[in-house]
């Protein structure tokens, strides 16, 4: 069986790496792309920079559709959408990859489901934004598409959150800033394939970091295994079933009301929870595709 996975710069990457030696170990054919050097012909031929025809790969990975501009990232929405129709299984789903990259997406999926969600404004109105800061106290400014909490401000003082609300509304971004909900100094990564949680760890804040309010292990926050009460393990898998998604790392807080989730992740790393389980997620996610891909 032909596999993909999507990568952008680094085909070494360190997810994307285990992903293919997943692959190969279950004696797959194995081709990294990046969707930039993939050409469509309608109805469902598949060229490969100039002349590799890759219309009979069974399942297709996707960690990244890369940067682009908007008419770019459309057409590579767009591919994997046509890969899906032409019977290629894309994990995670094209859909659902790209609604999982839009926090602002998520977060209205998500809460329109039952599932806890912290305050959040999201607009270009700067004078509506001061309000909403008004009125909920103490916030974290986010990019509205990001991931591993690169770009996220949390200003300690009222005057910094304004100037930084007001550089972003100037550079012509939107806003989406988000209430910082009363937790420990910890939160929660799970790990969802399919339907079944496979994992779960808590991530601390990092030790002697004055200020310091992600709990990222790539950004020295400790990581430590845990065994999710039922409520919180429902709450991923339901996130998970949401979303849509075949695989993800779910990121809950746990506040005074119970687990309230921040993100959900389309193309998550795992190193830090394999590290703690012991578990081979990679071999696992693969398992996964092979399966979907058969059907």
């Amino acid at each position: 069986m032909l596999l993909g996975i999507s990568y952008h710069e680094n085909v070494n990457n360190w997810a994307t790496r285990s992903l293919i030696e997943a692959m190969k170990a279950k004696g797959h054919d194995v081709k990294p792309i990046r969707l930039p050097d993939v050409a469509a012909q309608i109805p469902s031929r598949f060229i490969h920079l100039e002349d590799e025809d890759i219309s009979d790969m069974a399942g297709l990975i996707v960690r990244t559709v890369g940067f682009g501009n908007s008419d770019q990232i459309t057409y590579r929405i767009s591919l994997l959408e046509h890969f899906e129709m032409a019977g290629i299984y894309v994990m995670n789903p094209a859909y659902s990859f790209r609604r999982a990259k839009d926090k602002y997406a998520t977060l209205t999926a998500l809460h329109r489901a039952g599932i806890r969600v912290p305050r959040t404004y999201i607009g270009e109105n700067l004078e509506a934004a001061v309000d909403f800061v008004d009125e909920v106290g103490d916030v974290i400014i986010k990019p509205l598409i990001g991931s591993r909490g690169l770009g996220a401000i949390h200003a300690e003082h009222k005057e910094l959150t304004y100037r930084a609300m007001k550089f972003i509304h100037q550079l012509g971004q939107v806003l989406y800033i988000q209430e910082l909900v009363e937790k420990p100094n910890r939160d929660i990564r799970a790990f969802v394939i399919g339907d079944q949680l496979v994992g779960a760890m808590y991530r601390y804040l990092p030790e002697g970091v004055e200020g310091e309010w992600r709990t990222n292990v790539h950004g020295g926050g400790r990581a430590e295994l845990t065994t999710l009460s039922k409520e919180y393990e429902e709450c991923a898998i339901k996130t998970a079933e949401v979303m849509g998604l075949d695989y993800t790392g779910v990121d809950i807080i746990e506040s005074k009301d119970g687990p309230c989730v921040i993100e959900a992740n389309a193309a998550p790393s795992w190193s830090a929870l394999s590290r703690v389980t012991g578990i081979d997620i990679a071999s696992m996610i693969v398992d996964q595709l092979i399966e979907k891909s058969r059907r």
